[in-house]
């Protein structure tokens, strides 16, 4: 039975209580994950620890206590065998794996990869994630076309002979015979987890401890592993510009100056840092490989400023680039002295134009 955990400081709702992002709700195929008080919440007896909450969450903010998704990805491409199977690796479901690592492997592995669909239909589970592990698969067959690399993920029902089917029972008697330590080992861990769990829904609120971790702005480590491939991969030919509904994890962006207002919101809850400017607020830039793609920037703009681009250019795969979204002229304030976004007009910070109004008010002065 796998722990299922979220670090509240990493959940894009924390940082934003505009927030909209439903991810993990919408991926967990028994329905346990809720939103409570603005944060995710969930029952821990009823988390089958399938793993789709893990890929599903932009800025991977869950963690099962038996399953760590690099060290898989890795135990893969360090093996010769080329088929990923539930029952025969060690992998809760399919759905655990994300576009972002499906397509990694892929990139860093010289095999063909095939997942195997064989024991799906077994499974009640596997149903629930049948759409999201095809649908995933699609997308990350597209890229790689996109992206003119000539391989491909597979998907599908493996059959094996009698003989191989019977070679892997007895490798799987023999190994049971020798792990009777481990076996015990796994039996204590297993009940010291039912002892902690309950039918209780766990509710979570972010602590200040949480609060100073949300300081640090960083990419979760599956944009890394990305960042990691990206650079084994071969620079194409020509670099394709795809429509932005066909890459899910990452997005390029478009900001309105004339309705920005530079409430310096959009950057200052970007989890990654993808948006950013300087001290004194006098640019937005973008960086689209950070971009994790959780539309908390969007959520928090009050005027709408900043939207999506509808297509993407894959040259950000390849080579990644900073674009400055919009420039301000910043000015010091003649009252109070500090910096602020310059429109023309008297050089009056809107905080000093407001007192001056009500000052105005108070006194009667028209």
């Amino acid at each position: 039975m796998s722990l299922l955990t979220l670090d509240i400081s990493s959940c894009v709702r924390t940082t934003n209580k505009f927030s909209e992002c439903n991810a993990c709700v919408a991926a967990c195929p028994v329905a346990t994950i809720t939103i409570s008080e603005q944060l995710p919440s969930f029952i821990p007896n009823d988390c089958v620890g399938c793993g789709g909450c893990l890929s599903a969450c932009p800025s991977d903010a869950y963690s099962l206590d038996d399953f760590n998704t690099l060290n898989f990805i890795f135990s893969y491409l360090e093996s010769s065998k080329n088929e990923i199977s539930c029952k025969e690796d060690a992998i809760p479901c399919l759905a655990a794996l994300s576009v972002e690592e499906i397509l990694s492997m892929s990139l860093l592995s010289s095999k063909e990869m095939l997942f195997d669909k064989t024991h799906c239909s077994e499974c009640e589970i596997a149903k629930l994630n049948l759409q999201i592990i095809e649908d995933r698969i699609e997308e990350t067959n597209f890229l790689l076309e996109a992206m003119q690399v000539e391989k491909s993920v597979k998907f599908e029902i493996i059959e094996k002979d009698e003989d191989v089917v019977e070679n892997e029972s007895n490798r799987r008697e023999f190994l049971s015979k020798i792990s009777v330590k481990e076996a015990v080992h796994a039996k204590q861990k297993f009940e010291n987890k039912v002892e902690s769990l309950d039918e209780e829904l766990k509710e979570h609120f972010a602590s200040a401890l949480d609060i100073q971790k949300i300081k640090t702005k960083q990419l979760p480590d599956r944009r890394k592993l990305l960042k990691m491939a990206m650079k084994r991969a071969g620079i194409p030919d020509d670099f394709h510009i795809i429509e932005a509904d066909n890459i899910s994890f990452m997005s390029q962006k478009e900001l309105d100056e004339e309705s920005c207002t530079n409430c310096q919101m959009c950057y200052r809850i970007c989890p990654t840092g993808a948006l950013s400017s300087n001290t004194h607020g006098g640019f937005i830039n973008f960086d689209a490989f950070s971009c994790i793609k959780c539309a908390s920037c969007h959520d928090v703009c009050e005027p709408k400023s900043l939207t999506l681009k509808p297509t993407f250019a894959l040259k950000e795969l390849f080579e990644p680039s900073t674009e400055t979204l919009v420039k301000f002229s910043v000015k010091r304030c003649d009252e109070c002295g500090m910096p602020f976004v310059y429109r023309g007009g008297e050089v009056m910070c809107n905080r000093c134009r407001i007192e001056e109004e009500e000052a105005h008010a108070l006194w009667g002065i028209k």
